[in-house]
């Protein structure tokens, strides 16, 4: 690697580059090898040559160039000549990648050979994803769906530790073709493209009930393009796992749904619980259901705006309908609702004819009348009053007015010798 180095410019665009940085490089990488350069803690997860170096790349934008300097004669002068490239940004911009939003992610240029290889046919060509690493696995990298930041699928891999590529011959020495299995890789008409997504599946037909040809697995591709599902598989099961793999040639049309029965896959799905996988040619998860426990008769488990539910309408081949059934005891419970505010309505219908039974029997009742009594009505009822009482007590009062008589004569009687007694005190 003596002959090679990075050259590294903080912005894509040279003419706005303040700064730019050679690397040399150092050490022997063997065929087929991988050479990584790094100035920061790593996780190896399979065989290559390390080389620590400050690299000292900007987040914001940059441009990296691999160059060869090949030398005609030794002592001679020495010639760069491009090898590769890649530009980045921040912000979308024509010609480069853009840099995913989460900082635990990074590019990479995807596998196009069965060897899971790039394949570079000029500088700067090839096909690059956002990917992390698998929460579940560190060495294991799941591309991201653009814009979101979210875990879409398995597409873009490292190299797996896998065994390398051999070739068995047959015991009687002839050509191995027809006894090897090829290893498959990853389609490169797939490659960028987000991968497909189960949809719906029935466990449980209704009707003819004939699981081994009513029964379907969809699936669904969310690109504009086709999806090959060459060397795809699908995977059913939890502790009993059975797999059905792609024919080559296999192929989902753009934007589509598309329903894989059992007559063609020869998978049963449980009926006592289950889940269903689409592995990649890697053998990587890529798509999954959510596990089901007792599949309901007749029943497909469909999947609507990210969670899975039970519903009647099937629709193999078409967008999802969650029709779902009602809760057993929730149908009673609306009617005894129903009805109890039925019963409120008339008791509260009861109590308003009540009132006003009770208001139009006040109204036509003895009690007297609060309107108010002329003055002159008052006057008469209080002289007939008076009239009554003295006629009832006229004795007494006679009695009365004799005593007060008699006080009033003596009173008189007694007047003159009084003002005599009071005058010699005048003097």
């Amino acid at each position: 690697m003596s002959k090679y180095q990075l050259q590294y410019f903080n912005n894509y665009d040279l003419g706005k580059a303040t700064s730019s940085k050679l690397i040399g490089l150092s050490g022997i990488v063997p065929p087929h090898g991988y050479y990584m350069v790094n100035d920061g803690a790593l996780t190896l997860c399979y065989q290559l040559m390390v080389d620590s170096v400050s690299l000292g790349l900007s987040s914001t934008a940059g441009l990296v160039e691999v160059l060869a300097f090949n030398q005609a004669s030794p002592g001679g002068s020495a010639t760069p000549t491009l090898e590769d490239y890649v530009g980045w940004s921040k912000t979308a911009a024509s010609g480069v990648q853009t840099l995913p939003s989460n900082t635990s992610a990074f590019l990479q240029r995807q596998p196009t050979d069965n060897s899971y290889n790039p394949a570079v046919n000029s500088p700067g060509a090839g096909s690059w994803q956002s990917v992390q690493p698998d929460p579940a696995n560190p060495c294991k990298l799941v591309g991201m769906t653009a814009g979101s930041g979210t875990i879409q699928t398995g597409l873009g891999e490292l190299l797996p530790s896998s065994e390398p590529p051999a070739t068995i011959l047959a015991a009687d020495g002839d050509d191995p073709a027809s006894n090897s299995t090829a290893v498959s890789g990853l389609p490169a008409a797939d490659i960028g493209l987000m991968a497909p997504k189960i949809t719906e599946l029935l466990p449980n037909p209704n009707g003819t009930g004939n699981d081994a040809s009513d029964e379907f697995i969809e699936l669904y591709n969310p690109n504009a393009a086709a999806f090959d599902l060459s060397g795809f598989s699908l995977q059913v099961g939890t502790t009993s796992l059975h797999t059905y793999k792609f024919a080559a040639g296999t192929r989902l049309p753009p934007n589509g749904f598309t329903a894989f029965y059992s007559t063609t896959t020869h998978l049963s799905l449980s009926n006592t619980g289950g889940q269903v996988k689409l592995l990649d040619p890697f053998g990587n998860s890529i798509a999954a259901t959510d596990s089901y426990r007792t599949a309901k008769n007749g029943q497909a488990w469909a999947l609507a705006n990210g969670k899975w539910y039970w519903t009647t309408k099937l629709t193999p081949g078409a967008a999802n309908v969650i029709n779902q059934p009602p809760v057993a005891g929730k149908k009673a419970a609306t009617k005894t609702s129903g009805s109890g505010k039925a019963a409120a309505s008339k008791s509260a219908a009861k109590a308003k004819a009540v009132k006003a039974a009770k208001t139009l029997a006040g109204k036509n009742s003895a009690e007297p009348s609060t309107t108010p009594i002329h003055l002159r009505a008052l006057a008469l009822v209080a002289v007939a009053a008076l009239l009554y009482g003295a006629y009832e007590y006229r004795a007494d009062l006679a009695n009365r007015v004799y005593q007060l008589r008699s006080y009033l004569r003596a009173g008189w009687a007694n007047r003159p010798s009084v003002a005599r007694r009071r005058s010699p005190g005048a003097d």
